[in-house]
């Protein structure tokens, strides 16, 4: 006989606590104890997308909905900040060839692999129809976020496929020209939208990319350590 489950109510709060942005110094003088083990392998990495016109942020009864998102917005997944545009330093890049299932057939990602070849056995090996599946060859470029004043921010992953994958190829060609010797993680870019329209003449939103500058010593810095911090290949500053 099943027992009945009491229902359980939030705990009243007998102390008040210190709100987000009024941090005390016992806490700005940490050392961040108990992180010891926590890796960047052990944390999820925001990614930066676009609004569309058919994106859930922009739907009030979805719960990925975002207040104020607006067609052409670049959006934090982990955090649904908005951007008009943001600064970024590109500290690696992957290409990875994407499966996912289509919308029609229930949709989700199925998995991620290093040729196409790949993930056609990949399908085949788990008897999994190719026609409900869509295999996109995407690049990942993982990237260090700067707020306002150019100071890193938080690393983030954008994911660029189908016509986006065009920027991609763009954006690689762009840092190598700028200075074959210098390091990925020298230059800063400005990362906004633009809209374009596909062969068939329907419009959607698509990334531009723009040169910004070099990074300054101290910037280059912060972003040769995170890079070794996503990679685990050490570097000498030059």
């Amino acid at each position: 006989m099943s027992k009945e489950v009491a229902a359980v109510t939030a705990p009243k709060t007998v102390v008040a606590f210190l709100s987000d942005d009024q941090l005390p110094a016992h806490v700005s003088q940490g050392t961040g104890a108990g992180n010891e083990n926590v890796t960047s392998q052990d944390m999820a990495i925001p990614r930066l997308d676009l609004i569309q016109q058919l994106s859930p942020q922009l739907d009030k009864n979805d719960a990925k909905f975002i207040e104020g998102a607006q067609l052409g917005h670049i959006f934090n997944s982990l955090t649904g900040e908005l951007y008009n545009h943001c600064f970024l330093i590109n500290l690696h890049y992957e290409n990875k060839w994407q499966v996912f299932k289509d919308r029609k057939f229930g949709g989700g990602f199925e998995g991620s692999f290093d040729s196409e070849a790949e993930a056609l056995a990949h399908l085949d090996a788990n008897q999994l129809p190719r026609q409900q599946y869509n295999i996109a060859e995407t690049g990942i470029h993982k990237c260090l976020l700067l707020n306002d004043q150019g100071e890193p921010d938080q690393p983030v992953l954008i994911y660029m496929s189908g016509s986006k994958f065009k920027v991609s190829k763009e954006w690689n060609s762009a840092i190598r020209l700028k200075n074959p010797n210098a390091d990925r993680f020298a230059s800063v870019w400005t990362l906004s939208s633009v809209g374009e329209k596909n062969r068939s003449g329907q419009p959607y939103q698509n990334f531009k990319v723009d040169f910004a500058g070099w990074a300054p010593a101290e910037l280059y810095a912060a972003a040769k350590a995170a890079y070794e911090g996503i990679t685990g290949n050490a570097t000498t500053l030059h």
